[in-house]
């Protein structure tokens, strides 16, 4: 078993994994192009990992590092890990989040986190025995899906600001 975070040139790989693994979870239909792969591949802010068996992709994780604007420093967002259903349980979860943790580190990430489904036992069991910590008791997600034609307004360089109320002469 092999766990590597993909770099320039192993965009045909990540194409793979989201081919094999996406396919189980029925989400599998839309893929991302070669080219979007290649430039997520190309930003070190990107951590595109992925578990091989034989040369074929039996896992894979996603995570997005940004600068934290409120504290200082960095944090990374862990967005996607699959594990092949008949290759579940036997430690690849963990390996990539123990590997992205790792590459984080590396680079001075002072916070990783990840959301999941409560009932998702396979992910939370992962999630600790990696050493995350749970962070309150419900999670609520909330999506703003945009069409590719809503995405051709620019977006202002400044944005008026209205208030909401009126102040008062007192």
């Amino acid at each position: 078993m092999e766990i590597r975070r993909l770099t320039r040139g192993d965009e045909h790989i990540w194409f793979k994994a989201l081919s094999i693994l996406l396919a189980e979870t029925g989400e599998g239909a839309e893929k991302a192009s070669l080219e979007d792969i290649a430039a997520a591949i190309s930003d070190e802010r990107c951590y595109l990992l992925v578990a091989l068996h034989d040369d074929e992709p039996v896992g894979l994780l996603s995570a997005y590092r940004f600068p934290d604007v409120r504290t200082g420093g960095h944090l990374a967002y862990l967005y996607d890990i699959e594990v092949m259903d008949e290759k579940r349980g036997r430690g690849i979860g963990k390996g990539l989040v123990n590997t992205l943790i790792a590459c984080c580190t590396r680079d001075g990430v002072r916070l990783v986190w990840a959301g999941t489904d409560m009932g998702n036992k396979a992910a939370r069991q992962t999630f600790v025995t990696t050493g995350g910590k749970v962070e309150g008791s419900a999670y609520v997600e909330y999506e703003w899906d945009r069409p590719d034609d809503a995405m051709s307004p620019a977006c202002p360089s400044v944005s008026p600001v209205y208030a909401l109320t009126e102040p008062s002469s007192s």
